[in-house]
């Protein structure tokens, strides 16, 4: 995290792996994003697993199991923010692609989590197109963008 963060629910490490995992989600432009310290899913995630704290120790062992488990529950042997990008897509797809639900639900709540909490965060929108919130200056800049004499 950066440096003066406080969290909430996360460790340090589990920051780090949530983190990780939302940079391969989000593709390479919302990776950048993150990289470039525009946008924190990790923040936003301890944030909102802070309001629900039921979700807090799912979500800490779910990165406990993909930060040190090993082969063959997870199809790797380093931790997994010391993989380089395409051995992260690999151990995340083998989590996706398994046989066993478990490996299944714990790829789908990390990739609902990453994806709630990049495409949240107002930075995204450019990332996107979204023009933001249809208030009524809203409407009126995303009209101007669609039709742009006015008409």
């Amino acid at each position: 995290p950066p440096a003066g963060a406080r969290l909430g629910v996360l460790s340090p490490r589990a920051y780090a792996t949530f983190q990780a995992v939302a940079m391969r989600c989000v593709g390479p432009r919302g990776a950048e994003a993150i990289r470039a310290r525009r946008i924190d899913p990790a923040r936003a995630a301890d944030a909102w697993v802070a309001r629900v704290p039921a979700l807090a120790e799912p979500l800490s062992q779910g990165l406990w199991v993909i930060e040190w488990g090993v082969y063959p529950l997870v199809a790797k042997w380093r931790p997994f923010t010391a993989l380089d990008g395409a051995r992260q897509d690999r151990v995340l797809e083998d989590l996706m692609r398994s046989r066993l639900d478990l490996k299944r639900d714990l790829f789908k709540g990390l990739k609902s989590l990453a994806m709630l909490t990049f495409y949240s965060d107002p930075a995204a929108r450019t990332a996107v197109g979204h023009p933001g919130p249809f208030d009524a200056h809203g409407i009126e800049v995303a009209m101007a963008d669609l039709v742009p004499d006015g008409r």
